[in-house]
């Protein structure tokens, strides 16, 4: 498993080390473009990605997706324990 963010690959490194989980870099948003969650928001006088989850099978196939929504989107994500049990549910 792995989890790609819009950020550049120094702060990737230092959280793979600390989350002992693999953190991919994309600090030119391709993925991001890709699943349509790029540059879709403002904060203050900086842009960011809308918050979006995406749980993406060994085939490639998408099998769930959680986008954020609302003036407040970057707020509208799932938790930590709500995204665990999406993936157990792959894994059956």
């Amino acid at each position: 498993m792995f989890i790609i963010v819009p950020h550049e690959r120094c702060r990737t490194k230092w959280w793979s080390d600390k989350a002992k989980v693999t953190f991919l870099a994309d600090p030119g948003y391709w993925v991001s473009s890709m699943y349509g969650v790029a540059f879709q928001m403002r904060i203050h006088t900086d842009t960011s990605n809308t918050p979006g989850t995406f749980l993406i099978d060994k085939q490639g196939v998408l099998r769930w997706s959680h986008i954020g929504i609302g003036k407040a989107n970057w707020r509208d994500r799932p938790t930590n324990q709500e995204i665990l049990e999406k993936v157990r549910g792959l894994s059956k």
